[in-house]
């Protein structure tokens, strides 16, 4: 792989800058990261989330897993208490010399917004008013998501994913194969492909989120930890995240999270065409 953004990349990077959720507001930073390894093919990535059969007996449901990670973050009262959620990150892509800021804007309408800056390339940006989920970026410029696309960005744009599990995802198991200290979920969304969140057993806290991303140029596989949980506002917010997309690792590190600042509406619909 070489440090050149090829158009494949480009493209890849406009659905990967999100604090993603792992587990609340992590989706905010996935949006940059998995695609990035469309354009860097011929490597070995990690290995796709996988959908279990019915867990082994003593093994605790999926609901007992997802309601103790609600509660280590903060409750239902907890997210409850606030309307919107203003992110500013610093965005590292290691090996290939780049990096840049971005924010995130979200609301409990399940509204978000996520800008992303890198020198030499531009702005990137991914939204979601709600109903249309759409990207911009200086290759492929604007585009209405849809199928895996769209349930992906609508995925991430929900205030609590954890929370709002069974709106998001038909299909939830419990793993069979969690490694030792985690609770792993797989969680199936009503389009795309499966994905695996694992929570520290001991303080429910979710430690990473693997499975397949799909971009414009194709699925790509992804690995994505999340560490350093700190409380804001009465809720706990993942700052540090490292994700393996096929060769490329990206670095997100948030800087800033202030709840409740005013936001209008207008900001989360697609620009129209030809707009800068």
């Amino acid at each position: 792989m070489t440090k050149t953004i090829t158009m494949t990349t480009m493209t890849a990077m406009t659905s990967m800058t999100s604090p993603r959720r792992a587990s609340t507001l992590l989706p905010a930073v996935f949006p940059l990261w998995a695609a990035l390894a469309a354009g860097c093919a011929g490597q070995h990535p990690p290995a796709p989330a996988t959908v279990q059969a019915a867990p082994a007996p003593g093994m605790r449901t999926p609901d007992a897993i997802l309601a103790d990670a609600v509660a280590a973050t903060g409750g239902v009262a907890g997210w409850a208490a606030h309307k919107t959620a203003h992110i500013k990150l610093t965005v590292s892509l290691q090996g290939m010399g780049m990096g840049g800021p971005a924010e995130h804007f979200q609301t409990n309408a399940n509204r978000s917004l996520t800008l992303t800056t890198l020198p030499g390339v531009g702005a990137i940006r991914e939204g979601s008013n709600g109903t249309v989920m759409w990207a911009q970026d200086p290759i492929n410029g604007i585009r209405v998501l849809d199928g895996a696309e769209a349930e992906q960005a609508r995925i991430e744009a929900a205030w609590n994913p954890d929370l709002q599990a069974h709106e998001l995802f038909p299909k939830i198991e419990t793993a069979i194969d969690s490694p030792a200290g985690l609770e792993c979920l797989a969680m199936t969304p009503k389009v795309g492909p499966t994905i695996r969140n694992c929570y520290d057993a001991r303080t429910h806290l979710q430690v990473s989120q693997e499975g397949m991303r799909t971009t414009a140029q194709g699925d790509v596989p992804f690995h994505s930890a999340v560490k350093d949980w700190r409380p804001v506002g009465g809720v706990k917010i993942p700052f540090d995240s490292e994700t393996q997309a096929g060769p490329v690792t990206v670095v997100t590190t948030i800087n800033e999270v202030v709840f409740d600042e005013p936001m209008d509406d207008k900001m989360f619909e697609p620009p129209a065409p030809g707009a800068p």
